[in-house]
């Protein structure tokens, strides 16, 4: 699976001043963190940024004799930039982003803001659905926060062959939840895909169907 997130930010300077801002701090092999830019645009830029790790490994062999080893390790994003929202993609991302915000705060002299999207799940299905002129079928869906009655809240996997929307509704009629994930069912060619959205702006793709 790989997986998409997008952001929200409020850029200080245009693309262009930003990606001027990119060229200077390109990634080369003496770096330990910069960009590969593929395009800049008025409104967006397409880059990578890595980020080189180094580490020290200490290995033991089986008589318990240990050695410490230099480790070189490479954390890469590849992300495009808007000028409108959604402003920030990030494709196949590590878990942790804290380089490559802080990269963007120091490119934009620390007055860039940078804030998580929410999305409306069932309004994402939906858009889906038009866009790909297909009925999805949405076969899981999980909530939190599910009043079932004052003080009492749970926290719920539907799960099913057939679409759980439905089921949902009853479910919730009248009550309080968060809709926190769904996997919608795409239909590709003659082959059915499973696509997870999740309510803070970010989707995971078989790697197969990302493009």
């Amino acid at each position: 699976m790989k997986r998409v997130r997008w952001l929200s930010a409020k850029w200080p300077v245009s693309m262009e001043i930003l990606g001027g801002k990119m060229k200077a701090q390109l990634f080369t092999p003496e770096s330990f963190d910069g960009f590969v830019i593929e395009r800049i645009r008025e409104n967006y830029i397409e880059a990578h940024f890595i980020a080189k790790l180094i580490y020290k490994e200490t290995i033991t062999d089986p008589f318990g004799k240990e050695e410490i080893l230099d480790r070189v390790a490479y954390r890469n994003i590849d992300f495009t930039l808007f000028s409108g929202y959604p402003n920030i993609e990030l494709r196949n991302s590590q878990r942790s982003t804290k380089e490559f915000v802080s990269k963007l705060l120091e490119l934009c002299d620390f007055s860039l803001s940078i804030t998580p999207v929410s999305v409306n799940l069932l309004d994402w299905v939906q858009s889906i659905q038009e866009e790909m002129k297909q009925k999805l079928l949405v076969d899981s869906i999980q909530v939190s926060g599910l009043e079932l009655e004052e003080g009492v809240s749970a926290k719920i996997l539907l799960k099913g062959n057939r679409d759980v929307r439905e089921a949902m509704q009853h479910l919730s009629v009248k009550k309080k939840f968060t809709l926190e994930k769904v996997q919608v069912k795409v239909t590709i060619g003659n082959q059915t895909v499973p696509v997870h959205l999740v309510n803070t702006g970010s989707v995971k793709i078989p790697t197969d169907y990302f493009n």
